[in-house]
């Protein structure tokens, strides 16, 4: 099976594996249906943000769950990805952020409670 975009791949996967298990992050265990669902959630959320077709956006977390999230929901919303390595101190983050030139920025540190907020349309 071959997939064009990333976010096709992800709702495939929910399609065709649904309750099996997909990401295990210590205690946290999502299956490939409830993957997809906040994926989509952090899309509505990148969306609201005003992330469009194109337009990059900054994730500086650890490799998580919630890293996983938030990259393939904004994916899923049009944006593309600007990784910041968790190495890096501020201020080489903060070059690395502004000349990349992305919209916003995500750190875990900030607000993982904003980006996993329902939003209407991403389902």
């Amino acid at each position: 099976m071959t997939w064009d975009t990333i976010p096709q791949m992800v709702l495939s996967s929910a399609d065709r594996f649904g309750d099996a298990e997909a990401v295990v992050d210590g205690p946290l265990r999502l299956t490939f249906a409830g993957l997809a669902g906040r994926v989509r959630v952090a899309a509505g959320a990148f969306a609201a943000a005003g992330i469009g077709q194109g337009d990059r956006a900054a994730i500086w977390a650890p490799n998580s769950a919630d890293w996983i999230i938030a990259a393939f929901g904004l994916l899923t919303a049009g944006g593309t990805l600007v990784t910041v390595n968790t190495r890096f101190k501020e201020a080489e983050a903060a070059d690395v952020i502004t000349r990349s030139g992305p919209r916003p920025s995500w750190s875990r540190r900030i607000s993982w409670a904003w980006i996993s907020r329902p939003r209407p349309g991403y389902r």
